[in-house]
């Protein structure tokens, strides 16, 4: 137990001194509610909408729905298909307004125990164009991995993932980008799930590495 509170301090300070150490900060708030099926064992449904605000939440910035369909091949392994249609705010340049995106991905997913601990690993293949602007749709593979650890006595377990972004461009147009997050939830038992989250997202591409602070609520409901 001792040694996981340091590790959970220790996750704390790196994601605080990340945000302190960025230049040019944008503070976001990302809330989403979720509604899930699992009509079997093998087989479940995700509907999700979701608002997200930028400008140290003072202006809309996105907000999408979402439907995904997941498949069990085996214990712990999952694969995903998801279709989204966002509106998105652009405010930059001399062409401002509501954009229209439609995105799609796959994802193969596997989760494992290690006694107390839970090692997740995602890889995502993911779609996305402006509805009626791009002619080519900009294409991402992301790899994610975390680590949930659950606490006797305590409702609130901690995870902690990490995620990298490679858009699948030509090399002028490479961005590799990344995510740090730390978070939580709590079962409501037959009222569903509230979740919480604090992330750091940046790139590695000098002239876009603008930090972004994100501070995220999400509540889910699902139907057995």
């Amino acid at each position: 137990m001792r040694n996981t509170s340091k590790a959970i301090g220790i996750g704390l300070l790196l994601l605080l001194g990340i945000t302190v150490r960025a230049q040019d900060r944008d503070f976001l708030s990302w809330n989403a509610i979720e509604l899930g099926y699992e009509p079997s064992k093998k087989w479940d449904f995700q509907l999700e909408a979701q608002l997200r605000l930028k400008d140290d939440f003072s202006t809309i910035d996105e907000y999408f729905g979402q439907f995904q369909v997941n498949r069990r091949i085996a214990k712990g392994l999952k694969l995903g298909v998801a279709v989204r249609y966002a509106f998105e705010n652009d405010d930059q340049g001399r062409r401002q307004g509501i954009e229209n995106h439609f995105r799609h991905h796959f994802d193969v997913r596997y989760r494992t125990k290690l006694d107390r601990f839970t090692l997740r690993y995602r890889i995502r293949y993911q779609n996305k164009n402006e509805l009626g602007v791009d002619d080519q749709a900009t294409r991402t593979v992301r790899l994610k991995t975390g680590v949930a650890y659950n606490i006797r006595r305590w409702k609130l377990d901690p995870y902690v993932n990490g995620e990298l972004f490679n858009r699948l461009q030509s090399d002028e147009e490479r961005k590799l980008r990344f995510r740090v997050t730390l978070g939580t939830s709590y079962n409501l038992k037959k009222a569903g799930k509230i979740g919480a989250y604090y992330r750091v997202q940046s790139s590695f591409n000098e002239e876009a590495r603008g930090m972004r602070t994100i501070l995220g609520l999400k509540y889910s409901y699902t139907i057995k």
